[in-house]
């Protein structure tokens, strides 16, 4: 969509929250639809890891990977790893050397055998559940028993399952083929890790009349039980339901059966393309789901498709949002957040602030934020698809606008003087230095540039914010850059800087990875980063306390850790997920610059 088309006002809420039980509402229509979107929705656990693994594998090998079979029933995603060098093959146990993923659904003892036989080196990335099932049948088999699986004969998962029965296995789909099985001793029934949670239920208790001293396992996958409640209690409040997933995935078909069940409207859709306009404008309450295979991204994708759909004639509302996004993907907003910054770092180190050192911090940021944009766009298609779409359809506007940007802070920081101009010109040089190939790619040399050292990312964006904001503006005000109160306010933006990154990165781990990128919530995992933040906190409110408390800063410190509570605030928000994604989670997180500032006017004004 392009943000400047009048016809496609209204087509973003601020306040959306794409994974979360949420609903978005179309005030500026003469009637409402709202949009409510699945807690479950995307991704489970067992695919992340296989994913992980896939793309750490891609990473090392310095070759073209194989998958025995496609690694999960999603087309885009496999289409994607294509792209990182990860073949699916239908039978890989054809290749005579190289390195083999094992897909989610696991294979059968006969497979893997062949597969070691010919020395690949394997990397096994079965679902762990799955794996729990395979080891529960090899365990009956060896007791002699014969072992029932409740599933869709033909499955992947089901024809691995097969393999571990020694030849004494049986797949039951429907309650009516239990009268035809003989009589057995020693029976074992497990289900297909993505079984219908209903149909098993009824074929457990018909088999339990056949066997009742059958052994049964309660295999089906939690994520997939909780799944399939949420979508018939979801399709029970809406009059249209999409599902998101590969037409070949077993559990995005279930999802979608479930929901017809359940009485809505249902479209089965693989992207965003497929859904028709005409049949979803038909209805006000619509629910989105999608497969435990289907990454964020397509999910992100067709809720933005959603809302395009069902937009209305322009309003003040609309016209209002629309500009809200506008600042947001421009980056305009972060732009104003590094003018107010300035401010605040002056406010605090007891500098006399000014409009050149403010122009020149927004123009540096809007630069070097921009032209990120325009040059890594990949990683927005699969983290943030309104910036992306944005930077499609105005490339040029962008290009243009960067280089102003550029040409006006480099301009600004020659105004400002010479040690200005020298530590500008310094911090510049650094962050062209990041990108580019110092030492050629090898097998044991994996950093051959700095944007490759793990967590780097952070670290550089919190350093930049730091000299652009505090350290230059204090150079230009005469203060020295090793005083305690620049010190003090270069740590501030530093540390404000860094957090706000590094949450962003939290959102942003699915695409991260998909580029190979190593930053702190890939590095530690998601609930450790959240800790670490809320550390990072505790730490830059102690030190804005014992700053202004010792007198190494101005007085300011103290209302300055509101600033600190309000990072703390957007942290809560997004772990209740209130903010997930999009323009809420950007303004929102943006926002602590914002109000730093703020904070630093309401500061000057009350001494003035």
């Amino acid at each position: 969509m392009n943000v400047f088309n009048p016809q496609s006002r209204n087509s973003y809420l601020l306040c959306n929250a794409p994974f979360g039980a949420v609903s978005w509402q179309n005030g500026i229509m003469s009637r409402k639809t709202e949009i409510k979107v699945a807690h479950t929705a995307g991704f489970c656990w067992g695919v992340k890891r296989a994913m992980d693994m896939t793309l750490e594998t891609a990473k090392d090998s310095g070759g073209v990977v194989y998958t025995h079979g496609p690694l999960i029933h999603n087309p885009q995603v496999i289409e994607m790893l294509e792209g990182k060098r990860v073949k699916a093959m239908a039978d890989a146990t054809s290749l005579e050397s190289g390195s083999v993923i094992i897909r989610t659904h696991g294979v059968t003892p006969d497979i893997r055998r062949r597969l070691k036989e010919k020395g690949l080196r394997i990397s096994d990335a079965t679902c762990p559940l799955v794996a729990k099932v395979q080891g529960i049948i090899k365990k009956h088999a060896r007791a002699g028993g014969h072992t029932l699986i409740i599933g869709d004969a033909g499955h992947a998962e089901v024809v691995g399952l097969l393999g571990y029965t020694e030849g004494r296995g049986t797949v039951i789909g429907s309650e009516e083929e239990v009268a035809a099985l003989p009589q057995m001793e020693k029976v074992c029934v497990v289900a297909q890790t993505t079984c219908d949670v209903n149909k098993y239920d009824r074929i457990v208790k018909a088999l339990l009349v056949r066997y009742p001293d059958a052994v049964v396992g309660d295999t089906i996958c939690e994520a997939t039980h909780e799944r399939q409640e949420e979508v018939a209690r979801l399709a029970s409040e809406v009059e249209l339901m999409v599902v998101v997933g590969g037409k070949m995935s077993a559990n995005t078909a279930r999802l979608a059966q479930l929901s017809r069940e359940a009485g809505a409207e249902t479209m089965l859709i693989e992207t965003e393309e497929e859904l028709d306009p005409d049949l979803v404008r038909q209805y006000q309450n619509i629910g989105l789901t999608a497969g435990a295979s289907t990454p964020t991204w397509m999910i992100q994708r067709t809720l933005d498709r959603l809302r395009v759909i069902t937009s209305g004639q322009p309003t003040l509302a609309g016209r209002i949002r629309d500009l809200f996004l506008v600042l947001v993907v421009s980056n305009a907003s972060i732009a104003m957040g590094a003018a107010f910054m300035t401010l605040c770092a002056a406010t605090l180190a007891g500098y006399t602030p000014g409009p050149l050192t403010a122009g020149f911090a927004a123009a540096y940021v809007f630069a070097m934020y921009g032209l990120n944009q325009l040059h890594d766009t990949m990683t927005f298609k699969h983290n943030e698809p309104e910036r992306y779409r944005f930077t499609l359809r105005n490339r040029r506007l962008m290009t243009f606008s960067v280089g102003m940007a550029a040409a006006a802070s480099f301009v600004l920081a020659a105004l400002m003087g010479v040690w200005p101009f020298a530590v500008y010109t310094a911090a510049m040089a650094l962050g062209l230095a990041y990108t580019v190939v110092w030492f050629p790619k090898t097998q044991w040399l994996k950093i051959h540039r700095l944007k490759d050292i793990p967590a780097s990312k952070e670290l550089f964006v919190g350093a930049g914010w730091a000299v652009v904001t505090a350290v230059i503006p204090a150079l230009f005000a005469g203060s020295s850059a090793w005083s305690a109160p620049v010190i003090v306010a270069g740590l501030f933006v530093f540390s404000v800087a860094y957090i706000r990154t590094v949450v962003a990165g939290i959102r942003d781990m699915q695409g991260d990875r998909v580029m190979g990128r190593e930053t702190i919530p890939i590095l530690i995992g998601k609930e450790r980063t959240k800790v670490f933040v809320g550390l990072m906190c505790m730490g830059l409110g102690g030190l804005l306390f014992t700053a202004a408390w010792a007198g190494w800063t101005t007085g300011f410190g103290f209302p300055l850790l509101l600033a600190v509570g309000y990072t703390v605030f957007y942290l809560t928000l997004y772990h209740l997920r209130v903010i997930q994604h999009g323009v809420a989670f950007d303004l929102t997180i943006d926002g602590v610059f914002h109000f730093s500032g703020m904070l630093a006017v309401g500061w000057l004004l009350l001494a003035a």
